[in-house]
């Protein structure tokens, strides 16, 4: 993990990422001094599409050469209309001014939120801003922000590689995984599992229902994604771990419903990827999740506590998923297509794009995110030099302080022999916190070497 996601993990705790639904909140530091791509390549294009922007949109680099140009943002999460939460289940301060941020460990009226959420609207005023939303949830969200009122984002889905995400052998996989054919398999996951928004111990407590309430179910649930949880359960879990798409493609396959208990999604790409294999999707009506599939047509929409996801469960088992798997493939080819998703985009650059952006800057903004990049390049080295700081020894730590290593042992032998003029290792000089800035907050900076 990068010290700048190290430092955003430390602005919130689990107790208020649990309570919000939110695995992240992330400030206006950036890891960015320089822009990644040629200025020559931007000063070209017409049209600059911006997507997933943390930790990046602040540059100043990257600010001077958006200047002037049409720039479309398509929304992956609440982030740019909020002071800093990717999501957040309840608070709507982004509605007026955030501030007294509940995300927060250090909250007040002029906390990180609030000063966030200030900067982006002094930066939105000078660039040239068309908005996308995968989800009409998202769009609809950001449309009631105080940092985009009166503007309504375009909803367009995320495309999807309908080639590769593509009905299989179903029976040929069960035999290669060794699944029974009469087995109820469920499928569900997630990047990581304990993501607390992703809410996969929902899905955990409700197969435990439905296999207690319906012994004469067969059933397996299969979880893929990073980290573990460990329940005492009456059933089967297999867990996969992280997986190659190629392989999530097979148990997209194999799974008789793919399901997604998140407490808040934008459209979530799992949904839309299981309906590309013809599996039909269980989810709650949360966000943007019930855009993503066709309630009783491609899938099932669920009450969001275990005991009502355990009773669609046992609806989707005793049903004939035949229809639903066809259509589920239908509607994804339709709705998620590489051709369906550009010729929208298209459309959109067309309608919006034609006029070459009138925006100027006398400069105040470059200098103010000049200001707060080196500010805040100080300010997450600084953090995380102190967290190291008091934070207890590791265990391998107590382990090299407490039994000498190899180098320590030769040199109490040589001791102890009397040898003389012995020389000892030369020790490594400690990496200052200036060190630490360069190689890590700035990547791209060379150090440059004094006679």
């Amino acid at each position: 993990m990068s010290l700048l996601f190290q430092f955003w993990v430390g602005l919130s705790s689990p107790e208020s990422r649990a309570a919000g639904a939110s695995e992240l909140f992330s400030d206006t530091s950036t890891s960015l001094f320089s822009c990644a791509i040629s200025e020559e390549h931007i000063k070209q294009a017409d049209i600059i599409h911006l997507h997933w922007t943390s930790g990046v949109l602040f540059s100043p680099q990257l600010f001077r050469q958006l200047k002037g140009k049409k720039v479309v943002w398509t929304f992956h999460d609440m982030e740019p209309f909020t002071g800093g939460c990717h999501y957040h289940i309840s608070c709507r301060r982004y509605e007026q001014q955030c501030g007294q941020c509940p995300m927060l460990t250090a909250s007040g009226l002029n906390d990180l939120s609030a000063q966030g959420h200030q900067i982006k609207r002094e930066l939105y005023r000078h660039l040239d801003l068309v908005l996308a939303s995968p989800s009409a949830w998202l769009a609809g969200v950001a449309g009631s922000s105080s940092l985009f009122a009166g503007m309504t984002p375009s909803v367009i889905p995320n495309a999807h590689d309908t080639a590769m995400f593509c009905p299989q052998d179903r029976q040929a996989l069960r035999a290669e995984f060794d699944i029974d054919p009469n087995t109820f398999v469920v499928l569900a996951g997630v990047e990581s599992l304990e993501n607390p928004r992703k809410n996969m111990g929902c899905v955990i407590e409700a197969m435990d229902i439905f296999a207690e309430e319906h012994p004469e179910v067969p059933v397996e649930l299969v979880l893929f994604g990073g980290g573990k949880l460990n329940p005492t359960v009456c059933y089967t879990i297999r867990y996969t771990g992280s997986i190659e798409r190629q392989d999530l493609v097979k148990w997209y396959n194999i799974a008789d419903v793919f399901v997604h208990p998140s407490r808040l999604d934008n459209l979530s790409n799992t949904l839309c990827e299981a309906q590309c294999c013809g599996t039909p999707v269980i989810a709650f009506d949360a966000g943007g999740s019930k855009e993503a599939f066709h309630d009783g047509v491609t899938g099932f929409i669920s009450g969001q506590t275990p005991q009502e996801l355990a009773k669609v469960l046992y609806a989707a088992a005793s049903s004939d998923l035949g229809p639903m798997r066809s259509e589920s493939r239908r509607f994804a080819l339709d709705q998620f297509g590489y051709e369906t998703i550009a010729g929208q985009y298209t459309r959109l650059y067309e309608e919006h794009c034609r006029k070459k952006s009138t925006l100027r800057d006398d400069g105040s903004m470059e200098q103010m995110l000049m200001a707060n990049a080196m500010e805040s390049m100080l300010k997450v080295v600084l953090s995380i030099s102190d967290r190291h700081k008091s934070a207890p020894p590791q265990e391998e730590d107590c382990a090299a302080a407490d039994t000498p290593d190899e180098t320590t042992s030769v040199n109490q032998d040589i001791n102890t022999a009397q040898l003389p003029d012995a020389p000892l290792p030369e020790k490594k000089p400690e990496r200052s916190w200036f060190d630490i800035l360069l190689r890590t907050v700035l990547p791209n900076t060379r150090r440059v070497e004094h006679d």
